[in-house]
């Protein structure tokens, strides 16, 4: 009988050894798994906010260099019509009109752009 109870003792403990090894594997396990989820949320929440990013930029991008085109044509237009009235008022030729252009053009270039 003494022999039995220790060996059911010993049994007792070893049973809660195990218990507790696997209870702390479990734990372990938990945590990693948890520590995997929020590294999982983070990169796809990155991964969402590039998304996003790229997103806007194909268009605004697209939409930014249409109204600058936009705005180009009109400047455009607006110094067209100035040359006509230069050419008009001192009855110049098409190509004097455009000599003269090209020139204030360029010299505009050289200002804004260095030479």
């Amino acid at each position: 009988q003494e022999i039995e109870k220790k060996i059911l003792q010993d049994a007792g403990a070893e049973a809660n050894k195990i218990k507790q090894e696997s209870e702390q594997m479990i734990r372990k396990l938990n945590q990693s798994q948890e520590q995997k989820m929020t590294e999982l949320r983070a990169a796809g929440e990155r991964e969402t906010a590039l998304r996003v990013e790229e997103a806007k930029r194909a268009i605004l991008v697209p939409a930014r260099l249409n109204t600058r085109k936009a705005l180009l044509e009109e400047k455009q237009k607006i110094l067209g019509s100035i040359y006509n009235e230069i050419q008009k008022e001192k009855k110049l030729s098409p190509a004097e009109i455009a000599r003269i252009r090209e020139e204030t053009e360029v010299e505009a270039a050289q200002v804004l752009f260095g030479k």
